[in-house]
């Protein structure tokens, strides 16, 4: 049994369940928010993470399950209950409490964890750990201080990005015209990330068990995801730059990845991020780089 944590309505669960089903594997989807009315958990903790999901009446037993595939987690339902604030918090914690706990424990091949998503979804926390071991990144700025943003304009001779800390928009270059007194007086409200602008070009390399697929992206645009005319074009990484995207794979606990780089006008290679999920229709299909087939033999042969 496969799992496949999202929903039909995403062209990348979709696609990997109509190849495991070609493929006769059998898989299920995890859509969360079909969680508590219809999904049940049963599990002994106690007794060798022995248990059950069952969903829409599908009983999986926990040992049956070979691997997960985290394309999306869908949220928890959070419904108010007779507007008593305290209980629909205190049932909504209670739910994603049992479910995490589960995600944790169970033991099988997920591509990707629960772990490599909490760090990424904390993608400071995840470039300090990739700074901690000597990889390249971007000097970075993490704050809601208006004053600070101003300090590290500066520092960069005006040359800097701004991009929400957790992601979900694409990235600004901030010009000084932008820092507006109405802009900064609302950045405690919401923090925001940072950084240098490296002038160059975007490179994006999936790392897989059994190989590694690098592209890089001619963009007019500052985020390449802008500009419909980007141009790919497949490339062979150094053997240092290659060490280093192993190296990112361990330190933030993926199995596979799509990792942005940003390659300068010097030739050096600047780590952005490591995705845990990265899109890679698109890519594979102008590349012919065998991406898809990479991620399913990862799934049907852990």
């Amino acid at each position: 049994m496969i799992l496949i944590l999202g929903d039909n309505n995403d062209a990348h669960s979709a696609l990997v369940a109509d190849i495991l089903k070609s493929k006769k594997e059998d898989f299920c989807f995890l859509d969360t928010r079909l969680y508590p009315e219809n999904i049940l958990i049963k599990w002994n903790p106690d007794e060798n993470n022995e248990g059950y999901l069952k969903i829409k009446n599908k009983k999986i037993n926990f040992k049956d399950i070979k691997s997960v595939y985290w394309r999306n987690f869908n949220g928890i339902k959070f419904e108010r209950i007779n507007n008593d604030a305290y209980l629909t918090d205190m049932i909504y914690r209670e739910r994603k409490s049992a479910l995490f706990s589960l995600f944790y424990s169970l033991k099988t091949n997920w591509c990707n964890s629960v772990e490599a998503f909490e760090i990424h979804q904390k993608k400071a926390y995840a470039l300090h750990l990739m700074k901690e071991n000597n990889i390249r990144i971007p000097r970075t700025l993490v704050t809601n201080d208006k004053n600070s943003i101003k300090e590290f304009f500066e520092q960069n001779n005006g040359e800097i990005i701004v991009k929400p800390v957790l992601g979900g928009a694409y990235t600004e270059k901030l010009t000084k015209r932008a820092l507006t007194k109405s802009r900064l007086e609302t950045l405690y409200k919401v923090p925001a990330k940072f950084q240098e602008y490296i002038d160059g070009e975007d490179v994006r390399v999936y790392v897989y068990k059994n190989g590694i697929y690098a592209l890089k992206i001619n963009s007019k645009t500052v985020d390449f995801r802008e500009d419909r005319n980007a141009k790919y074009t497949k490339i062979k990484l150094p053997k240092k730059v290659i060490k280093d995207c192993y190296k990112v794979m361990e330190i933030l606990k993926l199995k596979y990845s799509g990792i942005d780089i940003r390659l300068n006008k010097n030739g050096e290679y600047v780590f952005i991020e490591a995705n845990p999920a990265p899109m890679f229709i698109f890519i594979d299909r102008i590349t012919k780089y065998p991406l898809i087939d990479s991620l399913i033999d990862m799934l049907i042969n852990p």
